[in-house]
């Protein structure tokens, strides 16, 4: 094995970097979308939070399973 070959356990920093990029980004565009109907759509206050809301937890949602999804080979499996 050469010096840049490296064993999955050790990418497990970038993964996570790339994880946390996911999310900050996600929930960030998801509140936008979520904030831009609340504006166009609603006109009372709860039904523009909740629309807010929404999108946010739609893009925090949406991160979680991609970011699962990516690091679910690198964590070690709970033994049995």
């Amino acid at each position: 094995m050469s010096s840049s070959e490296r064993p999955k356990e050790f990418y497990i920093d970038e993964k996570w970097d790339a994880c946390i990029d996911l999310a900050l980004r996600r929930v960030v565009y998801g509140g936008l979308a979520g904030g831009a109907a609340a504006l166009v759509l609603f006109r009372g206050g709860g039904a523009r939070a909740a629309s807010l809301a929404f999108g946010t937890g739609f893009g925090a949602g949406s991160a979680y399973t991609d970011c699962q999804r990516e690091l679910a080979d690198t964590l070690p499996k709970p033994p049995k």
